[in-house]
């Protein structure tokens, strides 16, 4: 997920809970202390599980091997959107990599809030190049896969399945399992690259699907779903913000459910799985703070909805075209293309020295 709109529990594990490790492409890449702390606690739970050494040694390399991969995905995801901010004039700020994934933290084309259409769509392209990495990164382990499957069955090995195509597809699926073959029939190491590659398939399907389908915030398809409704649709920030709302407290609420069920199934061991509940609960608070700004209105202030207050306001009326201004702290009264069809001379020389409802002026100027 990109920061945009973005809430505090982001911001705060950024500069407080996390550590730089590197820099990559002139962006810092930071990482959060709880990402080792839970991968640790996986391979305390591998070790639990007993077995022989070669066992418990051949498990700990593959969630060594499947934390590596699921890193990197997240990396490409966020240096998605990084990237597409930096063509469109922006640049990164940050990336941190924590348990819920990734955030990207970028700063704004310059002038963007000059233009309302504008930011709406770079808003837009930024939110969706994230997902899509995945048409890249999947096809890329596909392809690899492919080449294991040549590689395995030209030396006798088998993979249980009749052709690659068939282990794609199997691979694809990201509710489905996938066959693992017996060590004895390709070998220790050749069974690990096998069994983390068509993990990193289904891994970036499972992602791109959550992140378009599921419109929980901040998730990107919540992202995606708001600004197509204002880009595309003319749906107002205060109506975009409703459906955000209706959208993200039921899936919030699936989420914890899901986690509890898992806990009373699993018992400690499903702890990994309480995660969804943890952001479940996230989602639950961002949903609560755009509530509360919608009241307010105020909605401008969160930068998922910067449109809902306009920097300038284009109307027309027959005495030709007037500009308006927005001066106040609060969200537009009239949608972003809404003006009165037949707006008196009144109305326009009343728009320069007239306040607000609420008490802030709203300059005006008229041109022919």
């Amino acid at each position: 997920m990109n920061g945009m709109g973005f809430g505090e529990q982001g911001q705060q594990s950024s500069q407080d809970c996390s550590i730089h490790i590197c820099t990559i492409c002139r962006a810092p890449i930071r990482i959060s202390y709880f990402v080792g702390i839970f991968f640790v606690y996986e391979l305390v739970n591998i070790g639990k599980q007993g077995g022989s050494n070669d066992d418990i040694l051949w498990q700990v390399l593959r969630a060594c091997c499947n934390e590596a991969v699921l890193l990197l995905t997240i990396l490409c995801h966020e240096f998605g959107h990084g990237n597409m901010a930096r063509y469109l004039g922006g640049e990164i700020s940050h990336i941190l990599l924590w348990v819920f994934g990734g955030i990207c933290f970028s700063t704004r084309p310059r002038n963007d809030s000059a233009d309302n259409t504008k930011l709406l769509r770079n808003d837009l392209l930024i939110v969706a190049a994230g997902p899509s990495t995945h048409f890249v990164q999947a096809p890329a382990w596909a392809l690899i896969l492919w080449l294991l499957f040549f590689i395995i069955t030209s030396q006798g090995g088998d993979t249980g399945y009749d052709s690659p195509w068939e282990a794609v597809q199997a691979a694809i699926n990201p509710l489905g399992g996938y066959y693992n073959p017996w060590r004895s029939t390709m070998g220790e190491w050749t069974l690990l690259a096998w069994s983390v590659v068509q993990s990193a398939i289904q891994l970036n399907v499972a992602l791109f699907i959550f992140n378009v389908f599921f419109p929980m915030y901040p998730a990107d398809g919540a992202k995606l779903m708001v600004t197509s409704l204002m880009f595309f649709c003319g749906v107002t920030p205060r109506k975009a913000s409703m459906v955000l709302i209706c959208t993200s407290v039921p899936c919030g609420l699936l989420m914890i459910a899901w986690a509890v069920w898992g806990l009373i199934k699993a018992g400690p061991s499903g702890i990994l799985g309480s995660l969804m509940g943890w952001m479940g609960v996230m989602s639950l608070m961002e949903a609560w703070r755009i509530w509360k700004l919608r009241k307010a209105r105020q909605l401008n202030t969160h930068p998922l909805f910067e449109v809902a207050k306009s920097w300038r306001r284009t109307e027309r009326d027959r005495f030709g075209v007037v500009h308006r201004i927005n001066q106040s702290d609060f969200d537009d009264d009239e949608p972003l293309t809404g003006a009165a069809a037949g707006a008196t001379s009144v109305l326009c020389l009343e728009a320069a020295t007239a306040t607000s409802r609420r008490g802030a002026p709203v300059a005006a100027a008229a041109t022919s």
